[in-house]
């Protein structure tokens, strides 16, 4: 369970920086720039569940 919540971390933060940027560089309209915002949402939410997958885990440790 912990790699689960690591993995979900990386990736989350992975997801959200890259098109955090991506969405920077694009203009305002296109389609790459709507793809970017609902991956940065994606981002936040892969991120959000694999921090609560490892304090879940450590919660259950103790």
């Amino acid at each position: 369970m912990p790699l689960i919540g690591r993995f979900g971390l990386f990736t989350g933060a992975f997801l959200t920086l890259a098109c955090t940027l991506t969405a920077v560089f694009t203009s305002p309209g296109t389609a790459e720039f709507t793809i970017s915002v609902l991956t940065v949402g994606v981002g936040l939410l892969v991120f959000v569940l694999g921090l609560l997958a490892l304090l879940l885990e450590r919660k259950r440790q103790e």
